[in-house]
């Protein structure tokens, strides 16, 4: 290490103190790689305890020239919030925001604004008193997502009526093109001037709405309903880089530090039912899709795809998630996650046991344990190979019904459905929401480097496609060894993951692939944002070439320039 970085770490204690600077590569280690995949090199590791600190941290990177990456949870699937290896032209510091939690509802309950380390669960416990609910609910709040960190990515989730996250008032911090940094204030609500007074002042809830010019901006996509209705369109519902979506903090992938965000909330059902359907034939369930958005008066609230081999898979080596969530609820799950970060580093400290022994011990559970799968759902995962949950405000569930008999009640159509019961309803979507994992513990199991051999595809398809999955040609599919498939079906957003076969080159594969999703008309990435795996286009490019003319921030996102400048 040289001078300037002794220098520059001896400023960074100074901020937060000596235990909240992690400069062990073991310590470091659950920062530095990815939830999923990425991995890479960092100075150090900050740990901030309030808004100021952070600030201030950020003063200390800017001026000793260091690269900053923003980190909430680590939940991410694309590797956006790691470092991407060691091919940098100045140190990096990893800024995890974990420890900045705070959610303030205001304006009746109507708005909230969250700091950036409040989760998706946090949020939505601290709206349910309210009879409230935010944009986003079970799905990545499984995992502790963070409510900045799916702005910042325009995450899509599961909840059809809402759209992408999206806002246009925030506060956040960005480097301008003399390299100094600035703080902006754009949630529309008088703070002070300095940031001291800016940051003191939103912490302690000094402050009333309504007092300042309000920030003209919207705070959600309200036109995506009936966005999403347009089944003849040839172009995707949502999509990581639309330009309708890209607006100071939202979409950002990083390359800003965003402090606070201001978002809408909504009116909670008192009661949900859940239809579980299934077919043989993908062909039968697009063509339900079109058919429920042209006659249904009130889009369900979810609708969500699994095909019988994520099922599998889930069951199999991701029980263990769904199993936690369902018997401790979402909210205790980054608690388990942090525990077994700090079992997997003791043993990797034990020469005689290998590195995942963790993982080894979690798949013997999974192999002895009950399934844990209501017994309709498990009889319609033997009978039928595509499946379809679709949960609708109580209220509405007998147009829904009607529709669904109206549809297969025709001598043409093979598939089935049945309404679930509140146990049933629960335990589909816990399996639903498992799927993200499965391949990842699959390769744990099996001693598969996913870097290698996992490749996944988070895809918008064109609204009027006729087909849903990826359909691979034999030379792609004879080099695949196992895939999963899940997504959000009327979204048509679809989530394919492919565990290759061992001497399978992945970047041709991934090329080929996506070479085929170009011809099909489709985006991606579709709601897990570019991260390290894909290419932004050149109008998401250039708007974080306006955020960050330095390329000081998450520098080599979107497989854009890690240099400074962007040279």
């Amino acid at each position: 290490m040289n001078k300037i970085n002794h220098t520059a770490i001896e400023a960074l204690q100074a901020v937060v103190g000596s235990s909240h600077v992690l400069l062990n590569e073991l310590d470091k280690m659950p920062y530095t790689k990815g939830f999923r995949v990425g991995h890479g090199k960092a100075l150090a590791v900050v740990l901030p305890q309030t808004l100021l600190a952070i600030w201030q941290v950020l003063e200390v990177c800017v001026s000793h020239n260091l690269i900053i990456l923003m980190q909430a949870s680590n939940t991410g699937v694309t590797g956006g919030s790691t470092p991407d290896g060691d091919q940098y032209d100045r140190d990096v510091v990893i800024i995890s925001t974990r420890a900045v939690k705070g959610v303030h509802v205001i304006d009746e309950a109507r708005q909230v604004i969250a700091f950036p380390g409040s989760t998706l669960t946090e949020l939505e416990n601290a709206l349910k008193p309210y009879q409230r609910e935010p944009h986003s609910v079970i799905g990545s709040s499984c995992i502790g997502a963070s409510v900045i960190g799916g702005v910042c990515n325009n995450s899509g989730g599961s909840l059809i009526r809402r759209g992408p996250a999206f806002t246009e008032k925030s506060l956040f911090a960005q480097i301008d093109a003399a390299g100094q940094l600035q703080l902006v204030n754009h949630l529309g609500i008088a703070l002070g001037q300095t940031p001291a007074e800016i940051f003191t002042r939103l912490e302690s809830k000094q402050y009333t709405t309504g007092d300042a010019p309000d920030w003209p901006g919207r705070i959600w996509a309200s036109d995506y309903a009936e966005h999403l209705r347009d089944t003849s369109a040839s172009t995707p519902t949502r999509y990581n880089g639309n330009p309708e979506y890209l607006h100071d903090s939202a979409g950002s992938a990083g390359k800003l530090a965003v402090f606070a965000v201001r978002l809408p909330t909504f009116a909670a059902s008192a009661s949900s039912t859940t239809f579980y359907i299934g077919s043989h034939h993908e062909r039968e369930l697009v063509q339900l899709r079109r058919f429920l958005l042209q006659h249904l008066s009130v889009l369900p609230s979810q609708t969500e795809y699994i095909h019988r081999q994520a099922f599998d898979l889930t069951v199999r080596y991701a029980k263990h998630v769904y199993k936690a969530i369902g018997n401790r609820g979402p909210e205790k799950i980054p608690e388990l996650f942090a525990l077994k970060n700090r079992w997997d580093k003791w043993f990797k400290r034990l020469p005689l046991f290998p590195d995942n022994t963790v993982d080894k011990v979690i798949q013997w559970f999974n192999a002895i344990t009950p399934d844990a799968v209501e017994p309709r759902i498990a009889d319609y995962h033997r009978r039928f190979e595509h499946h379809l949950m679709i949960k609708t405000d109580s209220e509405a569930q007998a147009e829904l019904d009607g529709l669904l008999q109206q549809f297969f009640a025709d001598s043409q159509q093979q598939g089935s459905y049945f309404k679930c019961t509140a146990a049933e309803e629960k335990n589909a979507f816990l399996i639903r929401f498992g799927v993200g994992a499965c391949t990842i513990y699959y390769c744990g199991a099996h001693n598969i480097n996913p870097e290698e051999r996992l490749i996944a595809f988070d895809v918008a398809l064109r609204r009027n496609d006729d087909e849903w999955r990826i359909k691979l040609p034999e030379k792609l599919q004879q080099q695949v060894l196992l895939d999963s498939c899940c997504g959000h079906f009327f979204c048509f957003v679809n989530h394919q993951d492919y565990i290759l076969k061992e001497g399978v080159d992945p970047h041709q594969f991934k090329q080929e692939v996506l070479d085929y999703l170009n011809d099909r008309g489709a985006r991606y990435p579709a709601e897990h944002n570019v991260g390290h795996l894909y290419t932004a286009s050149a109008e998401y490019s250039q708007f974080w070439h306006e955020l960050d003319p330095t390329n000081s921030f998450n520098p080599g996102i979107g497989k854009t320039s890690k240099c400074k400048h962007w040279h």
